[in-house]
């Protein structure tokens, strides 16, 4: 047994809550300390105080019944009002063993053992409130709570003592701010992750969840005031997973759409490319350096006139396949199908860097080659076969979508498509397979004449064009005739 004695303290804010009440003070999950009431009454009409209530209003000169008269909203204690909330008190902690973040929040309580209390002089204890207690290994009179689960009572009621009569009095954030902070955290990323990028969102949600957190703590380190942290950190942590989530879901959607749209058209290489950089699909038309080939089947409307329809659909699936394929495999994306035409565009999902010009001579020689072994195929089952005539150009054209307001197409418009349309129909006065401009044949050859020749065949005349323009015809070098 010994005796205790509390003088004015001087000790740091912290996290924690006691009640006072005569039952054991037990944490709840939020670590506010709870205990039913400050004054229980007998059946007799008898005002029974907690002890520290009771110490605290003969210290302060109060009668029991004025300083209880406004609970459970608060005590008064002369001119000393200390807040309540539905009863308890919220307690700066001082009586931690240890003391330091180590062990527990602040210093114990002074104290002094009884033998050596009976033989001080009174001086010792004058202007001090001495409070009497057992702390001995083993005692049962322990009050266990989150800082310190080895608490005595007496410094439980020490450390009520001092909250009670001089410590600043802690209080609750109000209701109100406490929701505009939740406020604040969970419509932060709701608003930012819907405008904004992922990286920017999170981080403009990250600087206004520090800013809220800034306003409790700044509250709760000058003003005493003891906000709900876990409310905020989880609505903060949710909202964020929930938009960022969501906002993943919307990309990983907005890809597939993509490879949806784009598979029918280039090869799965380029989709892949697309999809990473979808920076290069415009919305609208985009003035771009692009090569453009045209190929058409001769005398399609013959061929389509002495035939069954079963067998122009079939002859026409094969061919068209192969074309396709051929399109594919060096980068190119087919543009569109006009009938037995096909339009294929290079360049607008590839750096400028890249030969697009030598590309699409190489998918024209390998069109030949597919054609050909297509035609050995056709002519073994008695079918008809096919010739066709390529022309290629290569400028400045616009790449977008272009359409009405109902339905759209990814295409090329302008002059260097309508000039490789007009060196296709070229093909066939030059009795020529393959015909390229000069702007084409200066980029291909230097790559491509280890395989191919450029045979010049003088120049056209394009409508709307004032000077003619240099064309080549192009062979396989191993190409007969």
């Amino acid at each position: 047994v010994f005796s205790q004695t509390l003088e004015p303290p001087i000790t740091t804010l912290g996290a924690a809550a006691a009640a006072l009440g005569y039952a054991d003070v037990n944490a709840d999950p939020d670590g506010v300390f709870r205990s039913p009431t400050l004054v229980k009454v007998t059946n007799d009409g008898v005002t029974l105080p907690h002890l520290a209530v009771a110490v605290a209003c003969l210290a302060a000169g109060v009668s029991i019944a004025d300083a209880a008269r406004e609970l459970p909203r608060q005590l008064r204690l002369g001119r000393r009002t200390v807040p309540l909330t539905n009863g308890a008190i919220w307690l700066q902690p001082l009586a931690r063993r240890g003391g330091g973040f180590a062990r527990g929040v602040g210093q114990p309580v002074p104290t002094l053992s009884f033998v050596d209390a009976l033989h001080a002089p009174p001086e010792q204890f004058k202007g001090k409130i001495v409070l009497v207690g057992e702390t001995a290994t083993g005692t049962s009179d322990i009050r266990p709570n989150p800082l310190d689960n080895s608490l005595r009572g007496v410094e439980l009621n020490a450390e009520i003592l001092a909250n009670l009569l001089y410590l600043p009095p802690v209080r609750p954030l109000n209701t109100m701010v406490q929701w505009l902070l939740i406020a604040m955290v969970v419509g932060a990323p709701l608003a930012l992750f819907s405008a904004w990028s992922p990286a920017r969102a999170i981080g403009g949600a990250a600087a206004v969840f520090v800013f809220a957190w800034g306003i409790m703590e700044g509250g709760f380190w000058q003003g005493y005031i003891v906000p709900s942290w876990s409310p905020v950190l989880v609505g903060f942590v949710g909202s964020t997973l929930l938009m960022g989530l969501q906002r993943l879901a919307q990309e990983e959607a907005a890809k597939r759409q993509l490879r949806q749209s784009f598979s029918m058209y280039v090869a799965p290489e380029l989709v892949e490319e697309i999809v990473r950089n979808p920076e290069v699909v415009h919305e609208e038309g985009k003035r771009m350096n692009v090569v453009v080939l045209f190929s058409d089947v001769r005398n399609f409307t013959t061929y389509s006139e002495q035939n069954p329809p079963e067998l122009v659909v079939r002859q026409m699936q094969e061919y068209l396949n192969e074309m396709t394929e051929a399109v594919d495999r060096h980068r190119g994306a087919v543009d569109k199908f006009v009938g037995d035409a096909v339009m294929a565009l290079f360049n607008p999902f590839l750096p400028d860097a890249d030969n697009m010009s030598a590309a699409a001579v190489a998918c024209a020689l390998e069109m030949l080659e597919r054609l050909r072994r297509l035609n050995e195929r056709w002519a073994r089952q008695s079918l008809p076969t096919f010739r066709i005539g390529i022309g290629i150009h290569a400028g400045e054209a616009v790449v977008g979508n272009v359409g009405s307001t109902r339905r759209l197409q990814y295409t090329a418009l302008g002059d260097t498509v309508n000039l490789a349309s007009r060196l296709q129909t070229a093909t066939k006065e030059l009795q020529a397979t393959i015909v390229v401009s000069d702007v084409v044949k200066e980029a291909a050859e230097p790559l491509l004449r280890e395989v191919a020749e450029f045979i010049s065949r003088g120049s056209i005349s394009v409508k709307g064009r004032e000077q003619p323009v240099q064309v080549y015809e192009v062979k396989r070098k191993d190409q007969e005739g």
